[in-house]
């Protein structure tokens, strides 16, 4: 499962992402080719260049006009404008949103209607390009999971086309309202904006998790400088992850993991209906779903449903358990679990194709556990009863096919 964590600790633009991005090894063209999609390559140029912000190495992405003079636009504008563009569509529509995030916040802030908002800063070309950028890397890479650490508020003021704002300014502060996305208040000695209002609408359109993801693979890590030679180091990290990732090289060790436990206690649904719960909840993902009696306040006898998954699918689980059953909360926990490696395979027997699976110890031992229906199966048409077919099919499992390489 691939992901990606942004650790914008420090903050977050619109450039800083993209030079971060295509520092993890998005290809040059997928940013450059934006250039011609949306028209203006004849008069903007655009490359990435090595640099360091107090001692710290990363990219730096640097934009420049030729030629072109630019100007202010309504939100309809860049909405004809990313419309009437070459970009793909899934670009498009995140762009889009981008702006729409922008352009509701700006229209609270001013009193105003989002048809009527005009972008100054965030509609120059420099900007939109910022946002183009990004999208399209997200959609080259189209990670599982985007997780995003807690944004820095900052302090200060900062000049714009409308004078002296405060630090964070209110567009930045209403959309990290609008979409419940936390502000840190950092101990910082500079004095001005480190989260832009292009990087936290960003974050309100990318984001699937806050926070640090559990445990981690790290795969790359690509450091995006900010435009800024401040007081201190100026730059944004992310992390292109492997949660599952196993190595085959260590095929015979235990590998630990990661996953989410769901719990609920249900004292008012029926057998029937909690029989229906548990095959929702194991046909949406979860890796085991349990479930026992409990004693309940006023001694009403119910029933604890516990599901395990993996954490991409806790979303999707807690779904279930809120529109397919009567509970009002579930208990969420993360656990970790070892695993001993195993493998899925096949045999072609005197009795026909069964399927097993096989195991591998720390000592190097193997064990082979048949699939009961297959063991079932065969007793039912041969009469033998499951011990002796069992068996019989052991001493033929020396010679089989196995449907995954290696093990997992």
């Amino acid at each position: 499962m691939k992901s990606i964590f942004i650790d914008c600790s420090l903050g977050i633009s619109g450039d800083m992402l993209v030079s971060a991005l295509f520092d993890i090894g998005i290809p040059p063209s997928v940013f450059l080719d934006n250039l011609v999609n949306l028209k203006i390559d004849k008069n903007y140029n655009m490359t990435f260049e090595k640099g360091d912000r107090q001692g710290i190495e990363g990219i730096l992405c640097k934009k420049m006009e030729i030629n072109f003079k630019d100007i202010s636009r309504s939100f309809n504008d860049i909405k004809n404008l990313i419309f009437d563009s070459n970009l793909n569509d899934y670009v498009k529509k995140k762009s889009i949103n981008v702006f729409e995030i922008l352009a509701k916040s700006e229209a609270i802030v001013h009193g105003t209607k989002v048809s009527n908002v005009h972008f100054h800063e965030l509609g120059s070309i420099d900007s939109i390009l910022d946002i183009v950028n990004v999208c399209s890397a997200i959609d080259f890479l189209k990670p599982e999971n985007i997780y995003f650490s807690t944004p820095p508020a900052g302090r200060g003021v900062i000049s714009t086309s409308h004078g002296l704002l405060p630090v964070p300014v209110p567009t930045v502060l209403e959309i990290a309202k609008q979409n419940q996305i936390p502000l840190m208040f950092l101990e910082d000695k500079y004095n001005g904006e480190v989260t832009t209002p292009t990087g936290i609408a960003l974050i309100a359109t990318f984001i699937d998790k806050n926070g640090q993801p559990g445990d981690i693979n790290i795969k790359k890590i690509g450091v995006g400088l900010g435009n800024k030679n401040i007081c201190r180091p100026n730059f944004l990290r992310v992390l292109l992850l492997d949660n599952n990732e196993i190595s085959i090289s260590n095929n015979n060790k235990p590998h630990y993991e990661t996953v989410i436990s769901q719990e609920a206690w249900i004292d008012d649904s029926t057998p029937e209906d909690i029989a229906i719960l548990i095959e929702r909840l194991r046909s949406s993902g979860a890796i085991d779903v349990t479930s026992h009696s409990v004693d309940m306040k006023k001694n009403r006898k119910g029933i604890c449903i516990k599901a395990i998954a993996y954490p991409k699918d806790e979303d999707l689980l807690r779904d279930v358990w809120f529109n397919y059953s009567t509970t009002l909360g579930i208990r969420e926990n993360r656990i970790n679990r070892w695993l001993i490696p195993r493998r899925i395979g096949k045999h072609k027997t005197k009795f026909g194709e069964i399927s097993f699976k096989q195991a591998i110890r720390p000592n190097g031992q193997t064990s082979i556990k048949i699939e009961h229906k297959d063991l079932t199966q065969i007793s039912l048409n041969t009469g033998i009863s499951l011990e002796e077919i069992r068996m019989m099919l052991l001493k033929e499992l020396s010679e089989f096919y196995q449907l995954e390489d290696g093990f997992y």
